[in-house]
């Protein structure tokens, strides 16, 4: 096995699946007034009150975008032909299409029947089995693992970062998962289970590099919460997961029309949501609630699918939405995997996201976008190769 994989699971897989309290720099953050906060959550010492960071010459996440396109561009290209399946991404002219009227009823049913389809129901029901039973065996967990050569690699190697263990090697498999806890174990298998699936979930499609965008925005935004609160319960990492899983659904009920939109999004005929309402009379965040409340995930998860992309919009778990529609930014902006559609102009700039108002609201103090871009400059780095490794890999 290679030195790669073996180093995979080793300091960032150990932060993606849970990390140890660190001393970290502050998110320098301007006050809201305390009368207009309802109920405040914990608002840490990464946001004392400030004027901001001052500009020091780095270059912004919108140049680095605009600097790197070129390469963004062809990096993404690659990605969606292999999505597709196909050698290079079909040049395509505008077309105009008249929606069907009865196209949008003949969707909800497909998406009503989604138990026909056990590919999806496999993917819904092992996410839930990975989130849950917290009071498993470890002997249990032990055996499991233990049938998976790649899988205890992947769980020595966590247990033996140095977020986890820095004094001593940890050799097997029982005291490995009584350390990292079970969650944390299931974790890292669900992810590793989901990338060697990726093809088989909706025929005709390889939606590998869908995953690893969605491992990447879950990571980012669990790295922003540890910055705004003390982890707890709140399911982000799934509800960051998840997010984009309705374009899986779509192109598993309708794969011919689903690999038209992806193709004349790519050509720039059209923004993703509007050709799929266009062709399908619904768009990813509908097709992604269906599927989320149909299999019942949790309601952040629901929440997290409906308004990532507004997440103003939201009427609960707000803070959880709006981490996942900044990490979702990210994410894109920094090509971490391929989520189908690029980032553009009506994407708007990441100082200027409705997400940070959202934030302010919830914590009782608006971050500094210039200073939580700093402060996850080196976290999206590394995570960047980290996940390229992890595609190769799997």
């Amino acid at each position: 096995m290679s030195g790669a994989l073996l180093s995979l699971v080793g300091g960032w897989w150990a932060r993606l699946f849970g990390r140890a309290d660190l001393a970290r720099a502050p998110i320098v953050a301007e006050s809201v007034a305390a009368e207009a906060i309802e109920t405040p959550k914990k608002l840490p010492a990464y946001f004392p009150t400030g004027s901001g960071v001052e500009d020091d010459g780095a270059v912004s996440l919108a140049e680095r975008v605009a600097e790197t396109r070129e390469a963004a561009r062809l990096e993404a290209a690659r990605s969606l032909a292999e999505t597709l399946g196909v050698e290079a991404v079909p040049v395509v002219a505008g077309r105009a299409r008249m929606a069907d009227p009865k196209v949008r009823e003949r969707t909800l049913a497909s998406l009503r029947d989604l138990q026909q389809i056990p590919a999806l129901q496999s993917l819904a029901q092992g996410f839930l089995q990975a989130m849950s039973r917290p009071e498993v065996a470890v002997d249990e967990v032990v055996k499991a693992i233990s049938k998976d050569s790649a899988l205890c690699v992947r769980v020595l190697r966590m247990a033996n970062s140095v977020l986890v263990s820095p004094e001593r090697r940890i050799e097997d498999l029982d005291t490995a998962v009584q350390m990292l806890g079970v969650a944390r174990v299931r974790k890292a298998a669900q992810a590793l289970f989901t990338l060697r699936d990726a093809n088989r979930v909706a025929e005709g499609f390889d939606w590998r590099h869908l995953w690893i965008h969605a491992l990447g925005t879950a990571a980012i935004a669990e790295e922003l919460e540890q910055q705004l609160r003390s982890a707890g319960d709140s399911q982000l990492h799934l509800a960051a997961l998840l997010h984009d899983v309705g374009k899986i659904v779509l192109s598993t009920i309708a794969p011919d029309d689903y690999r038209d939109v992806l193709v004349t999004a790519w050509n720039e005929n059209g923004r993703l949501e509007d050709l799929e309402r266009e062709r399908l009379g619904v768009d990813h965040r509908e097709a992604g609630v269906l599927f989320a409340k149909h299999n019942g995930l949790p309601d952040v998860v629901v929440e997290a699918i409906a308004h990532h992309d507004h997440p103003e919009t939201a009427e609960r778990h707000r803070l959880e939405v709006a981490l996942v529609a900044v990490a979702n930014y990210v994410s894109k902006a920094h090509g971490l995997g391929f989520s189908g559609a690029r980032l553009d102009e009506s994407d708007g700039e990441f100082e200027d996201l409705p997400a940070w108002d959202v934030i302010a609201e919830e914590c009782g103090a608006r971050p500094n976008p210039a200073a939580v871009e700093a402060e996850l400059e080196d976290f999206v780095t590394g995570l960047r190769l980290e996940l390229r490794e992890l595609r190769e890999a799997v």
